[in-house]
């Protein structure tokens, strides 16, 4: 599988990408394998030893635990804004890196994202108070706040009537809650980031398989979202059957509400083969079956009412995951060879990643149907509220780098209908795209 995406500019094809259980914990052997780093951690071309520091980690000890042995650059530099981490970080320093990174995205000081990272900086700290800051992260949690509080109702009204509506209704704001939680995840730990585990999900794994994974190499080979369901679906640029192209599309439509008992699945699977611990958090919902079932609901008819909530749920999250922000011909994916506008982290993230007029400006629907997510990928430990503002600082930056105006441009050019349509496309496309952009075009 190799041969299709060696003009990728990847120095190999990730280990363990093809295994037939796609899992957080293979995803981090796979990278494991392939960057080899032992106990360090490689950042650039340097060796660090953090072995001292993930008890102090402000973001988390998870986020360097898991990742030890690995090349994390990409999650180092657009996990930190403030310039000081590099001086934290130098305290940990052992040694020069042998060789090149795997990964052929570049952090150059005077590149595009290196600039922007700076002046966002700049921004933030000097001409954004802080009452501003934290208004814009008021009006995040106040949004999650009442989804709980009206999702809990619904779950409370679910056992009393043993409505299959009222179930479906509090499924559809379960997967409300879900996509609000997503900006939580991204950042230091924080309780609201289990929101997310109150579906089938877990938001450990979705730091491995999204914040990791995901936005460190959007739709790259190392991107664990593009592999997740392939061969069947199959978002690469390849060859591929008719079934494949036309046949499979139609099928993920109608099956989505598999998506969090698949998951389930899975994660059962890796606890019992030890790749991965039972966390309290898992628990979350069987907590809510057993809600259901001691505000007076019989056993059984609790469970189909649950089964009930998680299916609308993950019907509704995977389609909305689906056509959100990433799947259409006019993106990079991987077996498209070069990158559009050169191999700058951010440029990458630009050629993968794209907005919709018709979500961006309404919090409820920036929040729960990823809006505003050019931005986000770019400065993913943000929070959400706060995109809008340094929105005037990207603008510029791109014009000050010469790049194609639509990439800044405030509505996007794209709907959520062009996106939708997109991913039909995208699955059928084989033929890598003809035109690449310069900077200057």
């Amino acid at each position: 599988m190799e041969e299709p995406y060696s003009k990728d500019g990847f120095r190999k094809y990730p280990t363990l990408r093809d295994h037939p259980l796609k899992t957080a914990a293979q995803w981090l052997a796979g990278r494991t394998a392939d960057d080899g780093y032992g106990h360090l951690w490689r950042v650039g071309d340097k060796l660090y030893d953090l072995s001292d520091f993930i008890k102090i980690h402000p973001g988390g000890r998870q986020w360097l635990e898991v990742t030890r042995g690995m090349d994390i650059t990409e999650a180092f530099e657009y996990s930190h804004l403030n310039p000081h981490v590099r001086t934290v970080l130098a305290k940990y320093y052992v040694q020069p890196a042998v060789g090149s990174r795997n990964s052929p995205y570049t952090f150059e000081a005077d590149g595009f994202y290196m600039t922007l990272k700076e002046r966002v900086h700049q921004h933030l700290s000097t001409k954004v108070s802080r009452e501003e800051k934290e208004a814009a992260h008021k009006r995040i949690t106040t949004v999650q706040d009442r989804l709980l509080f009206t999702f809990f109702t619904l779950l409370v009204a679910t056992a009393w009537t043993q409505s299959y509506m009222v179930a479906m209704s509090a499924g559809i704001v379960l997967m409300l809650i879900i996509n609000c939680s997503h900006n939580f995840y991204h950042k230091k730990d924080n309780w609201r980031m289990f929101c997310w585990d109150l579906g089938l999900l877990s938001s450990y794994e979705w730091r491995i398989t999204h914040a990791l994974s995901h936005h460190g190499y959007t739709n790259t080979l190392w991107d664990f979202e593009l592999s997740d369901f392939e061969p069947y679906v199959d978002f690469r640029v390849h060859s591929k059957s008719l079934t494949q192209r036309y046949v499979i599309p139609l099928v993920i439509f109608t099956v989505s509400y598999l998506f969090f008992f698949v998951e389930a699945f899975k994660r059962i699977v890796t606890i019992a083969i030890g790749q991965q611990r039972v966390r309290p958090e898992n628990l979350l919902p069987l907590v809510q079956l057993f809600l259901i079932w001691w505000l007076g609901c019989p056993f059984v008819q609790a469970v189909k009412l649950w089964l009930v909530v998680h299916g609308t749920s993950s019907y509704l999250f995977a389609i909305v995951g689906i056509i959100a922000a990433h799947h259409h011909p006019d993106m990079y994916h991987a077996g498209d060879g070069a990158f559009q506008y050169g191999n700058d982290w951010g440029l990458g993230q630009l050629d993968a990643v794209r907005d919709r007029k018709d979500v961006d400006g309404i919090l409820l629907a920036e929040l729960t149907m990823y809006g505003n997510h050019v931005l986000h990928h770019l400065f993913p430990t943000l929070d959400h509220g706060v995109l809008d503002i340094i929105r005037p600082v990207f603008q510029q930056t791109c014009l000050d780098f010469k790049l194609p105006a639509e990439l800044a441009q405030l509505p996007s050019r794209y709907t959520q209908w062009d996106l939708s349509l997109g991913v039909f496309q995208q699955l059928a496309r084989t033929q890598p795209r003809l035109s690449v952009h310069s900077k200057s075009d």
